[in-house]
């Protein structure tokens, strides 16, 4: 060690200790990739959009008429043509979702092509309708929030409580060659890699002032300090090579701050000052699309969206995992609140999407980069189709997600749940319709591995989960 050693003075030393520690933790779990490309050219772009808590999917992706009798108490749990599922959409405490339920005369069920939604979804979704794919009847062999939610983020099925495999954003954004700023982006999300290069594992920011920071880092390191520390990064030790680096630390080390050093960008960082008092003229703008005006409007799914938006359309990552919604765990009162959250929610989402569509590709003008971006939208699993007894609902194994992406067919469901209870059933993966004999469960497996294959990218990863390809959700 004797090249560091010949500059080093004891404050020197405390200070590149300190940094180190933080150094090889970042390049171990979050490592940051080089400075915003000028031309990132046109890589995959993934949006992965998380509704935490296990969503009522019948307000959403798998409504149920509200009008018939078998799914309105008591007929729908007595009698002969009992469902055990009720939709109950006539009691959900939102003025906006009872207009819907109105407008459709009571049956709360909204359409748009070969698409149905429930009545949470806002009525200016259904625009999207055309590029959007929704999985009905899927599996998710789990009632735990963290297996469910680890489930879908890797596509395959956790150890015990712990995640397995690398999550679908960091697989995406370990397909390119880490020119972007980020290229993995978590915003209030879990994500995991486990054996793909550093440089795709996720930099967590839960909000833009997150992510600003990421860019200008807190406390420069002094002159003196910083020459030991580049001399240090740039020269050849033998006992550095032959003993310390024993596990790869020190190269862990010196890759992370080279990267490091390219990282700090004062243009970067102004995309996320997220100000509301002075806003820079392309955050005005994107506070204006949507919608953003208030301190409250700053803490909740809109600003997440339009940090998510702000990433994509800037070039600053090639991945972005975004929470969208919280607190979605109701088993009492699912009246109050429920409904309401995933209404603000995908009314973000909608935000999102057009902003997406009216931003142009960096590198690529003439294409918006809504062309190049898949999304998946999903939660850990769904909420029973019946209330419990304390007006709320329960775990439920079935669930849906939602599609989209220049590789996938919109304007389509695929699979359906049962009339009694809302359970899968078996799917045809050439046809996407029902087929008890020859259809397979649809898994998150199935899901990821179609969603790569649609973006042209490996799924080897998942081939312990024996992933079914669903052809017909595929170009």
């Amino acid at each position: 060690m004797k090249n560091l050693k010949a500059g080093l003075s004891r404050r020197n030393f405390l200070e590149i200790a300190g940094l180190a520690g933080g150094v090889v933790a970042l390049s171990r779990g979050s490592f940051i990739s080089p400075a915003l490309a000028a031309t990132p050219g046109t890589p995959p772009l993934l949006l992965f959009v998380y509704f935490n808590g296990g969503w009522d999917q019948m307000l959403t992706l798998d409504p149920r008429d509200n009008m018939l009798a078998q799914f309105r108490a008591p007929g729908a749990y007595q009698g002969p043509n009992a469902t055990n599922t009720e939709p109950a959409y006539d009691q959900v405490n939102d003025a906006d979702i009872q207009a819907v339920v109105t407008s459709t005369s009571g049956k709360g069920i909204q359409s748009a092509g070969a698409l149905t939604f429930g009545p949470a979804i806002p009525p200016a979704f259904l625009d999207h309708s055309p590029d959007l794919a929704i999985v009905r009847g899927m599996n998710m062999q789990t009632l735990t929030h963290e297996v469910g939610r680890r489930y879908f983020l890797t596509g395959k099925f956790p150890r015990g409580l712990s995640a397995s495999g690398s999550s679908l954003s960091t697989v995406v954004a370990a397909s390119g060659n880490g020119a972007q700023a980020v290229p993995n982006l978590s915003i209030s999300t879990e994500a995991y890699n486990e054996g793909l290069p550093a440089f795709a594992s996720a930099i967590s920011a839960p909000s833009a002032a997150d992510l600003q920071r990421v860019f200008t880092p807190d406390s420069p390191l002094a002159g003196t300090t910083d020459q030991v520390l580049v001399g240090f990064e740039t020269t050849d030790d033998s006992c550095v090579q032959r003993a310390a680096d024993g596990q790869g630390l020190v190269s862990l080390f010196r890759q992370s701050r080279t990267k490091a050093r390219t990282l700090v960008n004062p243009t970067a960082a102004q995309l996320f000052n997220f100000s509301l008092a002075a806003p820079s003229p392309s955050v005005a703008t994107l506070f204006g699309a949507f919608g953003i005006s208030t301190s409250k409007d700053l803490s909740g799914p809109k600003a997440s969206a339009a940090l998510a938006a702000q990433a994509l359309t800037t070039g600053t990552s090639q991945a972005v995992s975004v929470q969208l919604s919280q607190d979605l765990d109701d088993h009492f009162d699912w009246a109050a609140s429920h409904g309401t959250t995933l209404k603000d929610s995908f009314a973000a989402l909608d935000l999102l999407i057009r902003y997406l569509k009216a931003s142009p590709m960096p590198g690529l003008p003439s294409d918006s980069v809504w062309k190049h971006t898949t999304m998946v939208v999903f939660s850990e699993f769904a909420r029973t189709p019946n209330l419990n007894g304390r007006a709320g609902r329960d775990h439920h194994l079935t669930s849906s997600c939602l599609l989209a992406g220049p590789g996938i067919k919109g304007n389509q469901v695929i699979g359906a749940t049962t009339l009694i209870d809302m359970t899968f059933q078996n799917v045809n993966v050439t046809t996407g319709q029902v087929d008890p004999l020859h259809g397979v469960t649809v898994r998150p497996a199935d899901v990821h591995a179609t969603v790569l294959q649609s973006m042209g990218l490996s799924y080897a990863q998942l081939s312990n989960q024996s992933p079914n390809i669903v052809t017909a959700l595929l170009k």
